[in-house]
């Protein structure tokens, strides 16, 4: 009759590993959630998206800075002139055949759409039933 006693006794190491395990496992996730929203976490985390949302809005404000200077180049050399405190050469693009005033595409170099352009999708015939 030892059988009984050793599978009780099993059950019993089993039973008290696994109430271990899940105890160790609990306190060590509640400890990360304690550490993730901790005042210092929050700090890091606000300090982390101020300076990526600074860095956003410096690749931003550059772009548009050249943006805006090819845009005045090209209306100024729509105009025929030279602007004020440059060069005469003409802006990258528009050294060519075409006039840049009647060039389908804007500036990105896609098709611009106009009311005149613009297609309207045909709507799928409708079922009766």
């Amino acid at each position: 009759m030892i059988r009984r006693p050793l599978w009780f006794g099993a059950g019993m190491a089993a039973g008290v590993a696994g109430t271990v395990w899940a105890h160790r496992r609990v306190r060590r996730q509640l400890r990360r959630a304690v550490d993730a929203i901790s005042p210092s976490a929050a700090g890091q985390v606000a300090k982390r998206t101020a300076r990526e949302a600074t860095a956003r809005v410096q690749v931003a404000v550059e772009a548009a800075r050249s943006e805006r200077q090819r845009r005045e180049a090209e209306l100024w050399y729509r105009l025929g002139e030279v602007p004020p405190g440059s060069s005469a050469v003409p802006p990258v693009g528009l050294a060519g055949g075409s006039s840049p005033a009647r060039s389908p595409r804007g500036s990105t170099g896609m098709a611009m759409r106009t009311s005149a352009t613009r297609r309207s999708f045909p709507r799928a015939p409708r079922q009766h039933r």
